[in-house]
């Protein structure tokens, strides 16, 4: 609205008065920054209108009163999160992604200079599973060439133990969510036949079995035709199944490569907490 309501502005001639700028002192107006450090504003990204007052109730549930201060929905589907802390905030980005009655609730760190249209909800965190790979080639080194190809590389996983490591690799990417999900990767080496690595993906999202773009079902799809008995190219199979659980820690290490995101950081395994683990976010509807 307000860059349409800009456009209409742009060709017209002002008053004298209406030029005359209001100079305000920001500390006088503003939210204070620091309210800004531990904020995150929040879209549920849904064809439909979601019941902001049933997501309010039920995220300040899964993410804990004492580190919640205020959830205020700004508008139809958008929401403004202040947490106590911002660790507290930073926590729950570890943790994503996160939904809502299956639909994907995307989070962006609050911006002091953003408006609420300025926000693109356009990339995910999220655990990739990629199977197919001999144990021989199973290293931090691989998982990065190919996470490369998914999306931007956060953290690999090189842990033994729970089907890690053995079935599949592990590698957490920033993807792109307005373009299909990748479905494999394809893995060529001189010595050998090139083989195809499918790909499984941890507490993802409604997403279109038609087009594959996180955010709408195959029927409100825009670009998918409607025929009876039609085989899509996208599917449940590609919702990873959520790990099993095990009493003890396995052992190896995450491995950072990029930092400068407000993601999972910590590489010492022996004091990893749980939220920063691959499938661990059991809160998130479709890791249920």
């Amino acid at each position: 609205m307000a860059d349409s309501l800009l456009a209409k502005l742009g060709d017209l001639t002002f008053t004298a008065e209406e030029q005359d700028a209001i100079v305000v002192a920001p500390d006088s107006v503003a939210i204070p920054v620091e309210d800004f450090a531990s904020s995150l504003v929040g879209k549920v990204v849904s064809p439909p209108t979601v019941d902001g007052g049933r997501l309010i109730r039920q995220f300040r549930s899964i993410w804990k009163d004492d580190k919640v201060l205020t959830i205020s929905e700004t508008k139809p589907n958008f929401f403004l999160i202040s947490f106590s802390s911002p660790t507290n905030r930073a926590n729950v980005l570890k943790r994503g992604p996160w939904d809502f009655q299956k639909y994907w609730f995307a989070l962006e760190q609050a911006n002091l200079n953003r408006t609420i249209h300025h926000y693109s909800f356009l990339h995910m965190c999220i655990w990739v599973r990629i199977h197919n790979i001999p144990l021989s080639l199973m290293t931090a080194s691989l998982a990065r060439v190919l996470g490369a190809s998914i999306g931007k590389v956060i953290m690999t996983d090189t842990r033994l133990g729970d089907g890690n490591m053995d079935e599949y690799m592990w590698v957490r990417v920033l993807i792109d969510t307005s373009k299909p999900l990748h479905r494999c990767v394809v893995l060529s080496r001189p010595d050998a036949k090139a083989s195809m690595c499918p790909l499984q993906y941890e507490c993802l999202p409604l997403f279109c079995h038609g087009c594959g773009i996180i955010g709408h079902p195959v029927l409100a799809c825009p670009t998918t035709p409607k025929v009876e008995g039609q085989k899509f190219q996208y599917g449940a199979w590609l919702r990873a199944p959520l790990p099993k659980r095990s009493a003890t820690r396995p052992h190896g290490r995450l491995s950072v490569v990029d930092d400068d995101l407000d993601v999972p950081v910590s590489i010492d395994s022996a004091n990893e907490g749980p939220s920063a683990l691959p499938g661990s976010n059991g809160a998130n509807a479709s890791c249920d």
